[in-house]
């Protein structure tokens, strides 16, 4: 199952070297947001997170949760590495599977936003 998606860019503030992490990516999630309006998969407003910003998504009674941050060792580059985690919200978590083919579609659109975007480079699934 896939569990994020990282990549290379230049488009995103990746912050100065030396400074704290935690608060990087809330123009990454607002990006993503926006390319992926209009589809099946309603976003919420991001939100800061314990390590950069989260966002709600939901989808025909599913709801997901994207992290969206930094990879701490590129803070400050002009090519930063980020990451975005996808998982699926149970609300009871020991019953039911944590992949879906819903989630699979999300995982596609957030794919597919990523390589349609000339300066993103490097996308892998981990």
């Amino acid at each position: 199952m896939k569990a994020y998606i990282s990549f290379t860019t230049g488009l995103f503030d990746s912050g100065e070297r030396g400074s704290n992490v935690s608060r990087l990516g809330e123009d990454l999630a607002r990006w993503l947001i926006g390319k992926s309006a209009g589809g099946e998969f309603a976003f919420a407003e991001p939100t800061a997170a314990d390590r950069g910003w989260a966002d709600t998504v939901t989808a025909a009674g599913e709801k997901f949760r994207l992290g969206f941050g930094i990879l701490p060792g590129t803070v400050g580059a002009d090519y930063a590495d980020w990451r975005i985690t996808i998982d699926k919200v149970n609300r009871w978590k020991m019953f039911g599977s944590s992949d879906s083919e819903l989630r699979g579609r999300l995982c596609d659109l957030v794919h597919n936003v990523l390589r349609d975007e000339g300066e993103i480079r490097e996308v892998h699934w981990g």
